[in-house]
């Protein structure tokens, strides 16, 4: 019985995923590169999701590759606050050019820097 609540849980969001981006079906399967009888079939339940499917599903979506494992059940889940860091390692990632690295590594120090700063005074940034 559990795996067909994976099923559920993985069509679900998968389906909230879809929606989010105002995607239909055939626009998943297009950027996924798969097949729109997968996409379909994994929406109503029908079948478990294959890795290599997870992978394509989360490359079209541009998430990390974890989150879409997590999604099919396929890892344990994380503390909420962790997602974001996920995601924002998963962005960075991406990141192919050196200098923009760079920048970017110099940004977050720098919000960093300032967050103390306001800790310390006491002054919330808005």
């Amino acid at each position: 019985m559990k795996a067909v609540g994976r099923k559920i849980e993985f069509s679900s969001w998968l389906q909230s995923e879809i929606n989010q981006r105002h995607w239909s079906q055939a626009d998943l399967a297009r950027y996924a590169d798969l097949n729109r009888a997968v996409i379909n079939k994994l929406l109503n339940g029908k079948t478990s999701p294959q890795p290599s499917t997870i992978e394509a599903i989360a490359r079209a979506f541009r998430i990390p590759l974890e989150s879409a494992y997590r999604a099919a059940g396929l890892l344990p889940e994380i503390p909420e606050g962790d997602g974001f860091l996920e995601e924002v390692a998963h962005i960075f990632r991406r990141f192919q050019n050196p200098q923009r690295r760079a920048t970017a590594l110099t940004l977050l120090k720098a919000l960093a820097i300032e967050d103390e700063e306001e800790q310390r005074t006491g002054k919330l940034g808005k």
